[in-house]
């Protein structure tokens, strides 16, 4: 099995979500270290909160493992499936969106894991994308919104 393009595509998922990334703070440092506070506060410049955001990384990750399973129909085309609802996002169900998107992340690693770098030519189910383009724009998605997430809690 052939996995060295794969390999480092999950070690880029896995540092920008866990540590040691070259950019600053991972996912998971940002979220050890938010205050509970900030969370769903509204900021007139952005459109966003974090507890949206979070929501959004673990929505992208679903996104990634229905097409991985073949789901030609799964997309993330409405603000609520992208964003989560306005029960979703709250200070109180800040624990069950870090849980979200931890589970889904762990999964995502496995099944890619699983793989070879046969998938990364392969035509994302309903796109007009390869693989590739999906698992490094998902890199390149996480470091984005983590410069959203740092302006916010400033």
């Amino acid at each position: 099995m052939n996995r060295k393009e794969l390999d480092k595509i999950i070690d880029n998922l896995d540092t920008v979500f866990r540590g040691d990334a070259w950019h600053g703070p991972s996912v998971m440092e940002f979220i050890n270290s938010m205050p509970l506070n900030v969370v769903d506060e509204r900021k007139e410049y952005s459109k966003y909160s974090i507890c949206q955001i979070i929501y959004h990384l673990g929505a992208w990750r679903r996104f990634v493992l229905e097409k991985i399973g073949g789901n030609i129909r799964y997309d993330l085309v409405s603000e609520e499936e992208n964003y989560g609802t306005e029960e979703a996002i709250t200070k109180q169900n800040w624990p069950n969106l870090v849980e979200q998107l931890r589970a889904n992340q762990e999964e995502l690693i496995s099944t890619l894991e699983s793989l070879d770098d046969d998938l990364l030519v392969k035509l994302v189910p309903g796109q007009d994308y390869t693989y590739y383009k999906l698992l490094t724009g998902l890199i390149q998605h996480d470091t984005y919104h983590l410069g959203m997430i740092w302006v916010l809690w400033e």
